[in-house]
Order: structure tokens, then sequence, then C-alpha cells
């Protein structure tokens, strides 16, 4: 069975390689809905192979996803650690959840930078594929969970409602969109007790004022056209799709039994946030076990991928893994790690993945 669904995959991966070479023939501003749309339809109709894989050839075994990125960076050598953790990796494709995104938009700036955002990942997504081998399988798991389970509105529901209780007096996002406009609408109903949890950007100080929170965020967000675009909205699309990511990744290790790496603060920051209050509403302790340790691994591996980047190793991948397996370094880290310790100081863990990763030396 194993066996037959390896090579069910690889025939998957070489038939997208083939399609993405095809869409990657358009010029960027010539990329149109329907090519878009040919991935959508290309991995609804492998939809079933997607989930035997997960059912029967990753099943007890730990597969990390990289997601909550627009791509993987097959350059980018400092984020090699995402191999040194777990038997099975996949790059959760972002590809088919554009559709929605661009489909939506009139924002000519906006637009483009989206295009030009698919052109990168469908090129990056080329290089994955006939450069990383079996190291790295590209599976679109956010949208092939929802298309699994067919619950995208109930998903959306959900983000709206926990948007909303960010606030005071507004029950679902059409009257936040007409009490909410400007930063004083936002100070004047914001619920005080969540400021402490709500980040724009990286690097956003909670103790700032709201106005000089939201300036920022569009200096880090300069190709949004803020003509076009109130306070009140870029509010929305900071926190809403921050919190509406977060649910689509719970979603996707829950369906898939994956572990999400993320590299970057922001995700990361509202993943934490969402899944310890989905937690404390698990009934099974079973459930709340697996909960738990797939969040401290998601933890772990976002430390160990910083302090991977400040080190430079002169290995490449082969030799890398390799070398992991030789010095058991996963089994090891947790053991030192005690997972899963929510009590356990960060800078204890840094100091950790530091022990270990000195013996890569």
């Amino acid at each position: 069975m194993s066996n037959t669904l390896f090579e069910e995959l690889n025939i998957v991966q070489n038939k997208y390689l083939s399609l993405l070479k095809e869409i990657g023939k358009v010029p960027t501003e010539d990329i149109s809905l329907s090519m878009i749309d040919s991935v959508n339809v290309f991995w609804y109709e492998n939809r079933n192979i997607v989930r035997l894989v997960f059912d029967y050839l990753f099943k007890a075994r730990d597969t990390y996803c990289f997601s909550a990125a627009t791509i993987f960076d097959v350059d980018d050598r400092g984020q090699d650690s995402f191999f040194l953790l777990g038997e099975y990796h996949v790059f959760d494709d972002p590809i088919p959840s554009y559709l929605n995104t661009v489909n939506g938009i009139s924002d000519k700036i906006y637009l483009k930078k989206m295009k030009s955002i698919i052109s990168d990942t469908i090129k990056d997504n080329i290089r994955i594929l006939e450069e990383m081998g079996n190291h790295l399988f590209i599976l679109p798991l956010r949208y092939s969970s929802v298309i699994v389970n067919r619950h995208a509105k109930e998903l959306n529901e959900i983000a709206e409602y926990l948007f909303c209780n960010l606030f005071t007096n507004i029950s679902n996002i059409e009257e936040y969109r007409s009490k909410v406009v400007t930063t004083d609408d936002l100070v004047q109903h914001f619920d005080k007790h969540n400021s402490a949890f709500i980040l724009l950007f990286e690097g956003d100080n909670p103790s700032e004022s709201w106005e000089n929170r939201i300036e920022k965020f569009k200096e880090e967000n300069d190709y949004l056209d803020k003509k076009m675009l109130s306070n009140g909205d870029l509010f929305f699309m900071a926190v809403y799709g921050n919190l509406r990511q977060a649910l689509a990744l719970f979603d996707m290790a829950d369906t898939f039994g994956v572990i999400p790496f993320i590299r970057s603060f922001i995700p990361l920051h509202y993943y934490i946030l969402l899944v310890s209050t989905l937690e404390s509403n698990l009934k099974s302790k079973s459930d709340i076990t697996e909960v738990k340790n797939s969040l401290w691994k998601t933890k772990v591996s976002y430390f160990l991928y910083r302090e991977f980047r400040k080190r430079e190793f002169n290995y490449s991948l082969d030799e890398l893994i390799q070398k992991a397996r030789d010095i058991d370094f996963e089994n090891e880290i947790f053991n030192d790690l005690d997972y899963p310790n929510d009590n356990q100081e960060i800078s204890e863990t840094i100091d950790i993945v530091n022990k270990f990763l000195d013996k890569f030396v």
C-alpha cells in the first residue's frame, strides 16, 4: 500500500509540475483567473489522493507542514532547520487559495501585487518539484481541508465571531464596517481588555496609541491603496486576516494530523492565541493532549528556525539531514525539553536548541 501511494503521490507531483510550467510561460501581468482556477481544479480532482496519503502513508508519523507563507524559497538555506524535525515534510501550496482573493480585488495596485506573488510562488514551486525530490512534497493542505470537510462557511463564521468578540458592542462584520471607519471609532468600540493580544505587524507595540500603530501598519504595507481604504478597513485586513489564517492552520492540522511550521512571528502569534482559546473548549483529554503536543512542536520548530538562521553550516541538505540522524537530533532535543511544557521559559528553550545545534559543528 505504501509503495503504491508513494508512486501515486509522485505521479501527482509530476503532473502538477507540468501544469505549473504551462502557467509559468505566461507573463505575470497576463495571469488570469482561469489559470489560477486550473490549479484549483487540479487539486480538486486529486483530493482523494491527498486524503489517502495522510490516512495511510503519513499516518502516526510526524509530518511538518511549511505553511502561512507565500513561497517556500528554495534559495533560503537559513530555513533548512525545517527538515531537522519530523519524518515527512510538506509545503502547503497557497496558490488555490489565491483565487478567492484575486476574484474580489478592484484595487489595481493590490491586484498587480497579488499577480506578482502568484508568479513568484509558481516559479518557486517549480524549483521545489525539480530540485528537492522526496525531501519536500507540495500539497495545498488548507485548501484541501476545506474541500474534504466542506465547511468554508462555518470557518468564516467562526472567524467573524472571534473578530467581533474583540469589540464591546459589535455583533457582525456588516455592523463593524458601519461603526468603525476612523481610528477614533476603533478606540471607542474596541474592548481594551484585548489590546495586549492584538498585533498588526511584527514589532508592533500594544502600549502605543492605535493612531501610531495603524500609521506604522500603513508603512509596513505600502502597496495598499490608502485612498480607497479607511483605517477601519486596514484594521480588519490585519486582524481578521490573521485570525482566519490561524483558523485555517488549526483546521489543517486537525484534518491531516500535521504539525504547522510557521516561520513568521505574527502568524505564529495568532496561531498560538487561537489554539489556546480553542483548547479550553475541548472536552476529550486525548484531544487536549494531541493539540498541546502539536502546538508545542510548532513553537519549538519556530525557535529552532530562528536560532538556526544565525549560524552558517557548510552542509548540503542531504548531509544536514544525515547528520541530524547520526546525532539523533530530534529525540535528543525533545527529551531535553521535556515536552509539552507550557511553563518552560523561552530562554531555556532557546538554550537547549542551541546546545544541540552545536553538535552540527
